[in-house]
């Protein structure tokens, strides 16, 4: 049989080809560094967001669980919180409370750019 000869063409990529193909990956990294780093950000204020409604639902909770003006008070006044990213939030609100009738309660969590997280109005009933 008789051998066939390679030509050197015929042996796969070549350098300028591996060097296209980098600078091609390096480009498409590049356009996507933005949407990761915004995509980050986003996850990271929800997170605050999420972590702001679990405590704003916790104090409206305590309230209904104590029945007395005094916790609705309690409830409504200004507290400082931080969540797992180590964002620092305050919750603070308005109440009006009646002893032998129903109490609103009105609170609203804020970040340290004064930027409204959650809000939730609820009734208590105080006996």
């Amino acid at each position: 049989m008789p051998r066939v000869k390679e030509h050197p063409s015929d042996g796969g990529f070549g350098l300028v080809e591996l060097i296209i193909a980098m600078f091609l990956l390096a480009l498409i990294t590049i356009a996507l560094i933005p949407a990761l780093y915004n995509g980050l950000i986003y996850s990271a204020r929800q997170s605050t967001t999420a972590t702001a409604t679990r405590q704003l639902n916790t104090l409206v909770e305590q309230a209904r669980q104590t029945h007395t003006c005094n916790a609705v008070m309690s409830a409504a006044a200004t507290q400082s919180f931080t969540d797992g990213a180590k964002q620092a939030f305050t919750t603070s609100g308005t109440y009006s409370c009646t002893a032998g009738g129903i109490a609103s309660l009105s609170l609203t969590a804020k970040d340290s750019g004064s930027r409204t997280l959650a809000s939730v109005t609820a009734l208590v009933y105080v006996p």
